[in-house]
């Protein structure tokens, strides 16, 4: 009797031993996990709550609802903080809140790490730091499906920026061009008011129109709008009084079809501006819209066909 009693005495003993010897009193719980995407285009998607809609799954798949908590099993995670690269997630798993932080690492231009760390009390009982070692698996679990939604989400292009953005070229191409300030940003008569000029030269030039009309409209210091448009010609024309004639080189552009009126058309510029930035290539010149679909003859802005066109180096 006396040997049981001190052969269980010894396990508990050597029990408590390994608890304290392997569950620290700070259990760090931290999770990596690679994007392939910027370091940029990664932190614009975590530093928006609003973005989180767009990539935040449940553990069974579903999206999240709007206006109810980011939850994961039941444990809620809510955006705190922000700093460079940095952000301030807290963790809620009942009455259990962590502070926790997510910081993004380059490892190359289309390669981000993200690097996930809280801690947890352990308590000073044996029970209470197996019971928070066992939440803190948990919670780790739970980090490591958020993380793996992230990623999965950020690294296809076409979901940070919202479009397929792709490298193309042009042919050798002749242009009759007209340039126009106006105080407010051009109407969609406005824009095709200006073409009537160029068509006209064109058609008394006996030539022909080889390509979609062009449209730039850059804002100036003055916050009024420079209007830029061009039509492709087959042959070189002469230029007259505003008209002038203009040589579009085959070169290198990142190109983006968009789908929708203006406001889609300026997100859509705006989101290739950051594809441009984020991945570090130079613009070589102002970009330029090709209007695919008549809008004059189409009122309906959701059947607008735009190609959006950003000279860059290779």
């Amino acid at each position: 009797m006396k040997k049981w009693f001190a052969g269980i005495l010894v396990v508990l003993i050597l029990t408590l031993i390994c608890i304290y010897l392997f569950i620290p009193a700070k259990i760090v719980i931290s999770k990596i996990t690679i994007t392939h995407t910027t370091i940029n285009g990664a932190y614009r998607f975590l530093s928006l709550e609003a973005n989180w809609e767009k990539w935040w799954r449940n553990s069974d798949g579903h999206q999240h609802v709007k206006q109810t908590p980011f939850t994961y099993n039941g444990t809620e995670f809510k955006l705190e903080h922000l700093s460079s690269n940095v952000a301030g997630i807290r963790i809620q798993s009942g009455k259990l809140v962590l502070n926790s932080v997510m910081n993004l690492v380059s490892f190359a231009t289309d390669s981000t790490g993200a690097v996930w760390v809280s801690e947890l009390s352990a308590g000073n009982s044996p029970f209470s730091r197996l019971a928070n070692y066992k939440r803190a698996l948990e919670i780790k679990n739970d980090m490591t499906g958020i993380l793996n939604n992230f990623s999965s989400f950020i690294s296809d292009p076409k979901n940070v920026y919202g479009l397929p953005i792709y490298r193309s070229s042009t042919k050798d191409t002749f242009l009759l061009s007209a340039k126009y300030r106006s105080p407010v940003y051009p109407s969609t008569a406005e824009i095709y008011r200006y073409l009537v000029p160029l068509r006209k030269s064109i058609a008394s030039q006996h030539a022909e129109i080889s390509g979609y009309p062009m449209v730039n409209v850059s804002l100036q210091d003055d916050n009024s709008y420079e209007v830029q448009v061009a039509i492709p010609t087959n042959r070189l024309l002469q230029g007259k009084d505003s008209l002038f004639v203009r040589r579009l080189v085959p070169g290198n552009f990142m190109v983006c079809e968009v789908h929708g009126g203006e406001y889609t058309i300026r997100e859509s510029l705006k989101q290739l501006e950051y594809f441009i930035n984020d991945y570090g290539k130079t613009k070589m010149a102002i970009p330029f819209q090709s209007l695919v679909t008549d809008r004059m003859n189409e009122p309906d802005t959701s059947k607008w066909i735009t190609l959006l066109y950003m000279p860059v180096r290779r």
